[in-house]
């Protein structure tokens, strides 16, 4: 058996790291690692009721999308607006945000496109998950776009604000 050699196996760590970051802060990555990444300022009000429709390429971006705690509980009854939980089904069990609807992504793949497919195009979308580091509601949304989705915001205060406030 060959002799380890822990400094080369160090130095072959360490610089993969020490990439990962530079390139979670280059403009070769546009998406980043989620957990390092700017979610991006809150959408104003006016963008938010009018939608996305007439976006331009600075404001398609689903960072730009994110709205607040106060946006969130101002639409909750609106009904130009489907809220969705992207938590688990378990999480989504003990509690949700309004009448929100569980589409988790990774549950039963079949499942989970045919719930995104049957969306109404017509509506506007709230997404959220936990909050802080979660990213379902970042994975769903995505996806939702790959399907042709507009309209959708993300709330990144999660479910985590929604109860504490």
């Amino acid at each position: 058996m060959k002799n380890l050699n822990y400094k080369v196996i160090l130095l072959i760590v360490l610089t993969s790291v020490v990439l990962a970051f530079a390139y979670n802060y280059s403009d070769i990555s546009t998406k980043g690692l989620s957990y390092l990444t700017d979610k991006g300022p809150a959408i104003s009000d006016s963008l938010l009721e009018v939608g996305l429709n007439n976006k331009t390429d600075a404001s398609s971006k689903l960072e730009g999308g994110t709205i607040t705690y106060e946006q969130i509980k101002a639409r909750v009854d609106n009904p130009d607006f489907i809220i969705i939980d992207a938590r688990s089904p378990e999480d989504y069990a003990k509690g949700k945000i309004g009448e929100a609807i569980n589409i988790f992504p990774y549950g039963d793949e079949s499942k989970y496109f045919e719930q995104v497919y049957t969306l109404p195009r017509d509506k506007k979308f709230l997404i959220y998950c936990t909050g802080g580091d979660c990213d379902l509601s970042h994975h769903l949304a995505e996806d939702m776009k790959t399907a042709g989705f507009e309209n959708m915001f993300i709330y990144v205060g999660g479910w985590e604000e929604w109860v504490t406030k």
